[in-house]
């Protein structure tokens, strides 16, 4: 059997080896950041830039494409995401033009594309490329689908 005066110079060993490699892990890191020419300021202001903004979209009913001429439709809730709080009016007022690339971009669609794996991630894909076309700048960063209904 080991003896206390053991067992307590193991758990000393163990809670010594925690702490040096956490003081390894936070060296590494600051080592890092330091030869990358950032300072720790930088990397902070960085972080803070890439708010978040959302702009929840009323919903939308919208027919879709089939190869037998069925009647199928898509209602669905979108979010579109942008980084600049500044162009939060510029979108409210063009909602409507957005609405109506939406739209579009949807009625292109098969109800078998949207299902397929990957489908809804490239629409938003599309949506994000057509949205920011017809506003003429890089606006719309990510689109969130908050409701999705296919019949």
């Amino acid at each position: 059997m080991a003896k206390d005066g053991e067992k307590k110079n193991t758990k000393k060993l163990a809670i010594m080896l925690i702490i040096m490699c956490v003081l390894v892990a936070v060296g590494a890191v600051a080592a890092v950041i330091l030869t990358n020419g950032e300072k720790l300021s930088a990397v902070a202001a960085q972080l803070e830039q890439e708010e978040e903004h959302v702009l929840e979209m009323e919903a939308f009913v919208v027919n879709l494409t089939t190869p037998d001429g069925s009647n199928s439709y898509v209602k669905t809730q979108i979010s579109l995401v942008y980084a600049e709080k500044k162009k939060a009016d510029m979108l409210s007022e063009k909602s409507n033009m957005i609405r109506d690339v939406i739209i579009k971009d949807f009625m292109e669609c098969s109800p078998d594309q949207l299902l397929a794996s990957g489908g809804l991630d490239s629409v938003k894909e599309k949506l994000k490329a057509d949205i920011n076309a017809s506003l003429g700048e890089e606006v719309v960063t990510g689109i969130y689908f908050t409701d999705f209904l296919i019949q």
